[in-house]
């Protein structure tokens, strides 16, 4: 469904349509048509339109798998169309990414939760990191998350589930989901970091920012660094170990 105007809505269905009338009865007052248009390779389209985006001080986002990095000193990520949220143009998904950046050392282990298309557990490999598992409810976020560890020979573990499905924990927890989610499971993703470990926190609307922000540190979390863009806020938190806790 496409949204033309506030008044008029576009909907693009294949072979087999809805009838009209149906609609009609069940929307009366409302003008219905149907109109032939060709068939366009929308995948095909979109790669002659993309080009490398530099994200942060290390990374560069391929989103095709036809074209090459210009900048060989920074890190590739190349990615296959799909349908998984992830492609390091939206401000989530690149502040995290400069949000591990910031980071004092490379995390030896890291648990991306609601990977979608797998780019941040993948930055994380290529970036030194040696154990990466990654998780998403959504079967096709986790099969275009596999394609795209494959694609860069990133030896990464793509699991079925959510954070409360993993027993491990790990230096350096991603979550970058939506504000009411991350609360929902916040306390599952909290389990998941080591003391002294970071949990990288996006997806949260401005207006939620305070909110997540408290039930962080409620949870004996500390806010290491925190960025927005008026829009959305990033949050990197660090876990209290026990020694310091407890000083």
């Amino acid at each position: 469904m496409w949204e033309i105007s506030p008044k008029q809505w576009r909907v693009y269905c294949g072979s087999s349509r809805p009838s009209i009338e149906k609609f009609r009865r069940r929307y009366p007052g409302v003008n219905l048509a149907w109109e032939g248009e060709p068939a366009i390779d929308w995948a095909a389209r979109y790669q002659e339109t993309v080009a490398p985006l530099c994200v942060g001080r290390r990374f560069v986002v391929l989103p095709s798998e036809k074209i090459e990095s210009p900048w060989k000193e920074r890190i590739s990520i190349r990615l296959v169309p799909g349908c998984a949220f992830g492609t390091g143009e939206h401000y989530t998904t690149a502040s995290c990414l400069r949000a591990w950046e910031g980071l004092p050392a490379t995390p030896k282990s890291v648990f991306d939760v609601g990977c979608g298309s797998g780019i941040l557990a993948v930055a994380a490999f290529l970036d030194g990191c040696p154990r990466v598992v990654a998780c998403d409810n959504d079967a096709e976020a986790c099969r275009v998350a596999n394609e795209t560890a494959a694609l860069n020979g990133a030896g990464v573990t793509i699991l079925t589930g959510s954070a409360g499905d993993v027993d491990e924990s790990f230096d350096c927890v991603f979550a970058n989901i939506l504000a009411e989610t991350l609360a929902e499971i916040f306390p599952d993703l909290c389990a998941r970091v080591s003391p002294g470990g970071f949990l990288i926190g996006s997806g949260i609307s401005s207006e939620k920012g305070t909110d997540i922000n408290n039930i962080a540190i409620a949870s004996a979390l500390e806010v290491f660094d925190k960025r927005s863009d008026g829009e959305w806020w990033t949050f990197t938190w660090r876990k209290q170990s026990p020694l310091s806790a407890g000083s």
